[in-house]
């Protein structure tokens, strides 16, 4: 987001908890929950990119002959 873009919705924020705090309770949740779930996945992540370095890196002994 852009500076004017976070001008705009904080004050159409703030406006409406004059309304309706939930709204505004609402919105803000919203707009901090996809940080909140990309910092709650980010180990999950890094535990799936471990294992898929650990992986095979040479073939076992019955492999290599079939090869040949």
């Amino acid at each position: 987001m852009n500076l004017l873009s976070k001008i705009l919705f904080w004050t159409f924020t703030i406006l409406l908890g004059f309304v309706n705090p939930l709204i505004s309770v609402a919105l803000v949740i919203l707009y901090y929950l996809p940080k909140i779930i990309s910092d709650i996945c980010q180990p999950c992540n890094d535990i799936q990119d471990d294992s898929q370095d650990s992986g095979i890196k040479s073939y076992s002994e019955d492999i290599l002959e079939d090869m040949k």
